[in-house]
């Protein structure tokens, strides 16, 4: 039996009509629509300010703090876990990288030796995460919890809660430095960006991830190494939060412990919204991204229109409980289904 012209037409319509339906309730077209709506308010409302050069790179390294930790957020979500301990890693981090070559503190191991000590520091924070976790069967969000308040207090007791100052200029370019008016650290950030989602996506180390976060009995019996993949996870997640310390250490010039305090709730909100689940199994990088810039657009948000910072505060707080009550009706939904 010959299909009529006009049956091929209305398959045709019909095709395209689902490709758009489809399009429109993806999660990053919601997300990318959304931060078009939220930027064309502040640029009304500031009066075109939001849209000057100086504040769109403002927004960028804002957001490339948040980025880089919730891109690891984002990893441990999808392995079934949790990371409450980032901020207070990137904190510590920046510590001992600032402490290392400082010209006021006794060691002064050159640059590069001062960021391998400040990113080692990160990935033992991010291992001890992982041990604890992995082979100790310790729920992850009693492990880095704990790490929160240990990095946080090594900081302290390191910085006995000063300012890290005297810092080399060469080190200060690393996060001042610009590029087509464009500082380094974000494009250092979209590039490990859209590497790391290649790798997620095609490193079967990587991909097993997904498995794992979604049932990791099974993927156990099937022969994935559970314990190893879930431990490096966290080793990332470590890392990338030492890297965003290094980042605003630069871009500061300065160390201080108190850096990165609350963070955790911005990657996690962006990892949430961007489509990490909590139950593990599910989760985009890109979503993440888009999410760590509109989270990014609202806080500049409050500093262009001279909001209350406690206001901020609470949107923060208000942004990470609507994270979780989609991911949660999203779970009930997906049940159902």
């Amino acid at each position: 039996m010959t299909k009529t012209p006009g049956a091929y037409g209305a398959s045709g319509r019909q095709a395209a009509t689902d490709l758009l339906r489809k399009v429109l309730g993806a999660r990053t077209t919601t997300l990318f629509l959304t931060i078009l709506v939220v930027s064309v308010m502040l640029t009304i409302a500031s009066g075109g300010s939001f849209l000057s050069s100086r504040n769109l790179v403002s927004v960028l390294m804002g957001m490339t703090y948040d980025l880089l930790m919730a891109m690891g957020m984002t990893l441990v979500l999808i392995l079934g876990g949790i990371d409450l301990s980032v901020g207070s890693v990137l904190g510590l981090s920046g510590v001992a990288i600032t402490m290392m070559m400082s010209k006021h503190q006794p060691y002064h191991v050159g640059i590069p030796g001062a960021i391998a000590v400040g990113l080692a520091v990160a990935a033992v924070c991010g291992a001890v995460n992982g041990l604890g976790v992995a082979k100790l069967k310790i729920a992850p969000f009693i492990v880095t919890l704990s790490m929160m308040a240990v990095a946080r207090g090594l900081g302290t007791v390191w910085t006995s809660g000063w300012y890290i100052s005297g810092l080399p200029d060469a080190y200060l370019v690393i996060g001042q430095g610009t590029f087509l008016g464009v500082p380094y650290p974000v494009y250092i950030a979209l590039i490990i960006l859209a590497v790391f989602s290649i790798v997620l996506q095609r490193w079967k180390p990587l991909t097993q991830a997904f498995y794992i976060g979604h049932n990791p009995e099974a993927a156990g019996l099937s022969g994935m190494r559970v314990a190893l993949v879930t431990g490096a996870g966290y080793v990332i997640s470590g890392l990338l939060s030492g890297l965003a310390g290094l980042f605003m250490t630069s871009r500061l010039a300065m160390g201080f412990f108190q850096f990165g305090v609350g963070a955790e709730l911005n990657a996690i909100a962006a990892a949430v919204i961007g489509g990490a689940s909590f139950v593990g199994g599910s989760g985009s990088l890109v979503g993440t991204f888009l999410a760590a810039l509109l989270i990014a657009v609202i806080n500049n948000g409050f500093v262009l229109l001279r909001g209350d910072p406690n206001y901020k505060t609470l949107v923060q707080g208000l942004i990470v409980f609507v994270a979780i009550a989609v991911d949660a009706y999203r779970r009930r939904k997906e049940i159902r289904e």
